[in-house]
């Protein structure tokens, strides 16, 4: 008697992409999200270098995962849908391993992501005017600005690395915590949309405050 089965190579394919198509299908959505998010990122603001391998790691994870679907782009890369989750998950965690071993590559990474999130337009517009850059390279020379100002941060790492790593965790925790709050208005259960017409400045000097407070709490320097 001769039993057939389907080869072990393609019962694995099979496996491998139910599970991809799981994956893919997780909607990372929703108020518990943003509240976990929002207190990770807290933390990280205040206890950022007492962390820091951590605290990069985190950062490096979220800049590889979110920045992923927009490189793809860039590069006219096409990649399904089912298997863009588990794309971004990889880098992800590829460039948490980065900036969890190697310090100034983390702080590369969390400054590039902070410096473009935060200030990349602002940068642009002021350096741009004086130099009279073509409106057509603004996203070129954005990104070589913020290149250029992590890796200054980066190098003044190897002279005050306390003093940096307290900074960059304290700007970025607080920054994102802020961030993630102003996000899950939209989505709490208990209206509280009427905080969505809070003026624009008012929440960036709650970013600045709470950076601020991060700072002064790590202290930049060694407690005697």
């Amino acid at each position: 008697m001769i039993l057939t089965s389907e080869p072990a190579t393609e019962k694995t394919i099979s496996l491998m992409d139910s599970l991809v198509k799981q994956l893919a299908g997780i909607k990372f959505e929703g108020v518990i999200m943003y509240a976990v998010l929002m207190l990770v990122a807290g933390y990280i603001c205040l206890e950022g270098y007492g962390i820091y391998k951590a605290a990069l790691g985190v950062i490096g994870f979220a800049v590889g995962y979110s920045h992923m679907h927009s490189i793809l782009g860039y590069l006219n890369i096409t990649v399904q849908d089912k298997y863009m989750l588990l794309t971004q998950v990889i880098v992800g965690l590829i460039c948490a391993g980065i900036a969890w071993t190697v310090l100034k590559a983390g702080i590369f990474i969390a400054v590039y992501h902070f410096v473009q999130t935060n200030f990349s337009a602002m940068l642009v517009a002021a350096l741009a005017e004086k130099a009279n850059i073509p409106q057509i390279i603004y996203p070129i020379f954005a990104a070589l600005a913020g290149i250029a100002i992590a890796a200054f941060i980066a190098y003044v790492a190897t002279k005050a690395e306390r003093l940096v790593v307290v900074a960059v965790t304290a700007a970025v925790g607080g920054f994102a915590a802020v961030g993630f709050f102003m996000e899950m208005i939209p989505v709490f259960p208990v209206d509280i949309i009427f905080l969505t017409r809070i003026p624009a400045t008012v929440w960036v000097f709650a970013k600045i405050f709470m950076s601020a407070a991060g700072f002064l709490v790590q202290g930049p320097t060694e407690s005697k």
